[in-house]
């Protein structure tokens, strides 16, 4: 008779546990979100992906009844809340918003990464990319690039400059102008970019590499400007300020991209199911509207199309890798 009982508690667990996942596979069909998400920003508030996250969050809650609560983790150029995001319950109720630093780069920077970006995460969306964007104080001896490189030359390793970490694009961006011009520079790591490009104004670290978005609120002050932009043609927000290929210095391109991902493990129809709804909030004209003159480019796509974006940047930044140093000493 106990073994009977013993048996009927097993099947009526067995048969809970078959009604849960039925239940899970319903609600990402139908009925996802069935409660608030949490979505991991891998650096301090003020930056390029609260400048994402937080908007597209709060269209997401209008349009499908819970919103996004924007959790922000800094540290070591975002591995830190990367790592922690992929230990999370693959749930669809647990994601992190990425960019290239912790995915493409990460690899070739942390000789220890506490996880694999290829089989530890699973791509949603391409939400935005945008370009990074040297920015100094508005009353900086540094008139121009040709100022400080050539102050940079004259006595190496006398000039600050900040960065968000190593392995993010700020720092990528720096290290590629230190080889492209042999100047050298002393490297001051944040926690984030809205920190950094407030220390720039207050004169307290006088050079950083970051975002429009992002230094935008400082510019309209008066308190910084941009000196060169990143990219191989000029910006549509930024249409005065020249690129780097101008000034007579190549091969200084750094963008960042970022997108939403998920811990390995959550189920298909809910990566289909977010992928869809999260485009058609991205692609609407308000965030449009809100995004682009803040020097994001918004791309959108599926899944599959991020997962091979991703293995191409990573090619991009392997190759880097074998002239400019980028690996944590």
């Amino acid at each position: 008779m106990k073994a009977l009982r013993t048996i009927t508690r097993i099947l009526g667990q067995a048969a809970l546990a078959s009604l849960l996942v039925v239940a899970g596979g319903a609600d990402a069909q139908g009925k996802y979100p069935g409660k608030p998400i949490t979505v991991l920003i891998p650096f301090a508030a003020g930056g390029a992906l609260d400048a994402v996250g937080r908007p597209l969050g709060e269209a997401y809650g209008k349009a499908y009844g819970h919103s996004w609560i924007i959790e922000n983790l800094g540290g070591a150029g975002g591995t830190i809340a990367t790592a922690r995001a992929v230990r999370q319950p693959p749930d669809g109720y647990q994601l992190l918003m990425a960019s290239s630093g912790q995915v493409s780069v990460a690899p070739f920077v942390y000789p220890s990464l506490p996880y694999n970006p290829s089989t530890d995460l699973l791509p949603i969306v391409h939400l935005v990319d945008s370009t990074a964007v040297l920015y100094t104080s508005t009353d900086s001896p540094y008139q121009s690039v040709t100022d400080l490189i050539a102050a940079a030359k004259a006595a190496p390793g006398s000039i600050d400059f900040a960065h968000t970490g190593n392995g993010s694009v700020s720092h990528l961006a720096l290290e590629l102008l230190q080889h492209e011009t042999g100047a050298k520079f002393v490297a001051i790591p944040y926690k984030g970019a809205g920190i950094a490009i407030g220390d720039v104004a207050g004169k307290q670290v006088p050079l950083l590499f970051t975002y429009v978005s992002t230094a935008r609120p400082m510019v309209e002050a008066g308190r910084v400007r941009p000196l060169a932009v990143a990219s191989e043609e000029r910006l549509a927000s930024l249409p005065d300020v020249p690129t780097f290929a101008e000034l007579g210095i190549k091969n200084v391109i750094a963008k960042l991209w970022i997108g939403l991902m998920a811990p390995a493990g959550t189920p298909q129809d809910i990566i289909d199911t977010l992928s869809r709804q999260v485009n058609a909030e991205l692609n609407s004209p308000a965030m449009r509207a809100r995004l682009e003159p803040q020097g994001l480019e918004v791309k959108g796509g599926s899944a599959q199309q991020f997962r091979e974006m991703i293995a191409s940047d990573t090619a991009r930044w392997r190759e880097l890798s074998k002239s400019v140093n980028l690996a944590v000493q």
